[in-house]
């Protein structure tokens, strides 16, 4: 379809045809809805801020991102997260210049004025009683977000005092947040600081891959998807083909690609976990997690709109076993038709210094600005850009029609929640992150 580029809200509903399964191809490339969203969705959202490893003491912080706004997370008194929009409230000036450090409360480089780690104003350039009392200083405090919340480790924040709790957003989706994130007593933490990169390409085309899709794994990366997962690229194929893909609710989608039945017996329980961690998995993972886990190689998730992760036992020396990665990123929202990738990798806090140095390695030799997954799928995307920058091009949709085909197709005794569909080749995840798109751009 080819729309008037200047869209409002009464337009969206033309934009995602659900019983087609297409989408316009201008929701990827539009400044005007870019804008939009920003209203609509990220002010609205939860969105991914950091992780608790990262602000473990009083007065640590880092400088993020909530879509276009920028951020200070911090840890202030009684150990309490708080989110703070990074502009000084007198003149707008960004506050804080560091990505990382800790610190008693943040004084702007402009005029002085300072805040604590609550955003609680301090002090103005100069004695406040200049202001003859004609200023109600409490309403120069930092603007915070008004709900931040943590699930194993990850801090989310949303803009919106209305939105629902964290817990009632995430729903089902903690199940298979937990097979990654909360599988061991003291949970995971974070390797280092975030990479961070710039693709040309949508936030969302980031969000639909990772949410997931199944055929692009053999078609783009060919060769390297077999070589890290020490498998003939037919047994990758045919393991993405036929295993389960799930809609979570909320827009939060994913697949779990799974050790064919055939391999099952050649191949040991937890490929690429560290053998000395089992037993942990076992006290904090239910039998049916547990039974998930063992046959696991690889598992992409969105949770909706833009926090993803992706694990894989990777494998670059055949002498060796695999050593699960797992990497966790944001896609950014910059403009209509680029995003900024901020990626992290973390690992289980009760494993090795030796362990954890593998897992680093595994990370950044696959999924990071230099790895071989991430070159593929930067390349790909970028593609789009091109692909429907002209006027003819514009006019075609984006198409996730598979899903016609699989989207009554749910298997009945799933042992996980949500709606899970016998296929990684799908499409009804993918589609699903758009439909949920639509609901907040439509409200």
């Amino acid at each position: 379809m080819l729309l008037n580029e200047n869209l409002g809200p009464a337009d969206i509903d033309r934009l995602v045809d659900e019983k087609n399964a297409t989408a316009s191809r201008l929701i990827f490339t539009d400044q005007s809805i870019f804008e939009l969203e920003q209203e609509k969705l990220f002010a609205k959202a939860w969105l991914y801020v950091g992780h608790t490893s990262e602000i473990p003491n009083e007065g640590d912080y880092v400088t993020r991102q909530m879509a276009t706004d920028p951020v200070i997370l911090t840890r202030g008194e009684h150990g309490k997260i708080h989110v703070l929009l990074n502009s000084c409230s007198h003149r707008g000036t960004l506050l804080c210049t560091s990505d990382v450090g800790s610190s008693r409360g943040f004084v702007c480089a402009y005029h002085g004025w300072a805040f604590g780690l609550d955003g609680s104003l301090k002090a103005t350039a100069d004695d406040m009683e200049l202001y003859d009392g004609k200023v109600d200083f409490k309403t120069l405090n930092l603007k915070t977000a008004a709900r931040v919340d943590t699930y194993a480790g990850l801090i989310f924040a949303t803009w919106d005092e209305a939105a629902p709790d964290l817990a009632d957003y995430l729903g089902d989706a903690r199940w298979y947040l937990d097979l990654y994130h909360n599988r061991t007593p003291e949970g995971m933490e974070v390797l280092g600081a975030p990479h961070r990169w710039v693709v040309d390409a949508n936030w969302k085309t980031g969000a639909v891959n990772f949410g997931a899709d199944g055929p692009h794994a053999v078609k783009v990366h060919g060769p390297i998807t077999a070589a890290t997962f020490g498998m003939p690229a037919q047994t990758v194929r045919d393991s993405l083909l036929n295993s389960p893909a799930v809609s979570m609710g909320n827009g939060h989608n994913g697949i779990l690609p799974l050790i064919p039945e055939s391999l099952r017996d050649q191949l040991p329980d937890y490929p690429g976990y560290p053998a000395d961690l089992i037993e942990l998995y076992e006290q904090m993972l239910t039998p049916e997690q547990q039974a998930m886990s063992k046959h696991l190689i690889g598992g992409v998730q969105t949770m909706f709109p833009n926090f993803s992760s992706v694990q894989a036992p990777a494998i670059f020396n055949p002498e060796e076993p695999p050593v699960n990665m797992l990497a966790i990123r944001v896609w950014q929202p910059v403009s209509a038709t680029q995003m900024e990738i901020w990626n992290w990798f973390l690992v289980e806090k009760e494993t090795t210094d030796e362990w954890k140095q593998k897992a680093m390695q595994m990370g950044v030799r696959t999924f990071s600005v230099a790895g071989t997954f991430d070159q593929d799928d930067a390349e790909a995307w970028a593609g789009i850009n091109i692909g429907v920058a002209g006027h003819q091009s514009r006019q075609g949709d984006m198409n996730f029609q598979m899903a016609l085909a699989y989207r009554d197709k749910i298997i009945p005794d799933f042992p996980g929640p949500g709606a899970a569909y016998p296929s990684n080749y799908g499409e009804v995840t993918e589609f699903d992150i758009l439909l949920e798109w639509q609901k907040y751009m439509s409200a």
